[in-house]
């Protein structure tokens, strides 16, 4: 006869855990039970041995054998926070993307023809063994920042429990993650359906990543609106716990305002509270001067978070808003025409870009000069700039290289 059964699933403190799900794959025939916001579970089930399995966000899974021989006690189910605890990341940006070169790694779906070269999204194609390579070969040139990209690991076949397993394993090994949470191949230009896809992922991120960005180029496939509803919708659900939010644009973008707004500020003044900043992506036929001086460029976006041109200066978390050279040689890297050392030497030159009334370049996101990042972390102001090229700056990298060999 069928009895009523009461789980109960609680954290370590006692706790009850709402939304908890219970999966069984054994007895007469599979089922599946979410815990109310009092932690129960109360199916109706037929005496037999089952095979339970208890899960939630931010709990290690649990599966119990459980025998059914009637109605009987409350059967209590404790789980274990697998969430590290919360450690907020730097302002200061060292990543690099797609540029790092591992030796002996196997190729990944969707990666470069170099085997070698580790996409930092693609992180989660990887064994345990390789992870762990790659983790060292970052740590090995003082890396500290990671993009990873919830929608790329997603059309993977990565659940939200394991991408957030892979941010946790990050974090417990001492790297910020920061993820892509939309991206223009993968999703539809519909805010809603966006924002139902990230909500899955969500309960697995919050109080974990220190870092996070909206998506992917947003202004190449989504409208200033479109935008701004994503911005307004996830802000208020990831900032308060200390998680730091940028926007990603199209190469040289510095802003996405409505229509009608002509201006920088008009963009950036209505996201106070809400954006750390914005990770920029160089236009990337630009020399080095012109990525650095040129409308869109490095200088420009410094000086109006510095407070020109009618921008606030403080983003409503005690400090200017931010800009990461994110986004630099990625592409010719990821086609083998730029190398490591190149593009370190890049994401350098964009580091050392002087400072504007104090407000310098947040670090780099597609490589640093080892043994440069000290000068990075400084206010930028007293570093000297050079009038160079593009290809100045490669032949510098390029000598670096012979004199490493």
């Amino acid at each position: 006869m069928d009895a009523l059964i009461v789980f109960h699933v609680q954290d370590g403190a006692g706790r009850p855990i709402g939304g908890a799900l219970l999966s069984s794959t054994g007895g007469p025939g599979p089922w599946q039970d979410l815990t109310n916001p009092c932690g129960d579970s109360m199916p109706t089930l037929t005496p037999a041995d089952y095979t339970i399995s208890f899960s939630a966000p931010g709990y290690t899974t649990r599966e119990l054998q459980v025998h059914i021989d009637g109605p009987g006690p409350i059967i209590r189910i404790g789980l274990e926070s697998a969430i590290p605890p919360f450690k907020q990341a730097p302002r200061f940006w060292q990543a690099n993307m797609c540029g790092v070169r591992v030796a002996g790694l196997p190729a990944v779906a969707g990666g470069a023809a170099d085997a070698s070269l580790v996409l930092s999204w693609f992180y989660d194609r990887y064994s345990a063994t390789d992870r762990r390579r790659i983790r060292e070969a970052w740590r090995d040139r003082g890396l500290t920042h990671v993009l990873l990209s919830w929608p790329d690991s997603r059309a993977a076949g990565q659940s939200p429990q394991d991408f957030g397993a892979t941010c946790a394993e990050l974090v417990q090994q001492g790297f910020y993650p920061c993820p892509m949470l939309c991206a223009k191949d993968i999703d539809p230009p519909d805010v809603t359906e966006i924002e139902i896809r990230i909500a899955l992922v969500l309960p697995w991120l919050v109080g974990l990543v220190p870092l996070a960005c909206v998506g992917w180029e947003l202004s190449l496939w989504l409208s200033p609106t479109q935008v701004q509803q994503l911005i307004d919708w996830l802000a208020p659900q990831v900032t308060p716990s200390g998680c730091r939010l940028y926007v990603h644009f199209q190469q040289g973008y510095g802003s996405f305002q409505q229509p009608g707004k002509f201006v920088f500020a008009d963009f950036w003044n209505i996201q106070v509270g809400k954006l750390t900043g914005l990770l920029h992506q160089k236009v990337l036929t630009q020399t080095a001067a012109e990525y650095r001086g040129e409308s869109g460029g490095l200088v420009d976006i410094l000086e109006r978070f510095a407070g020109g041109f009618g921008v606030t200066t403080d983003s409503g978390f005690g400090h200017p808003f931010d800009c990461v050279a994110l986004e630099i040689t990625a592409m010719t890297q990821f086609g083998g025409s730029t190398t490591e050392a190149q593009g370190d030497a890049l994401g350098q030159w964009a580091i050392d870009t002087p400072a504007v009334n104090g407000v310098g370049v947040m670090g780099s996101g597609n490589g640093v000069q080892r043994g440069a990042t000290a000068r990075g972390r400084r206010e930028l102001g007293d570093v000297a700039e050079r009038e160079t090229d593009h290809q100045a700056v490669l032949d510098d990298a390029n000598a670096h290289d012979r004199r490493s060999t």
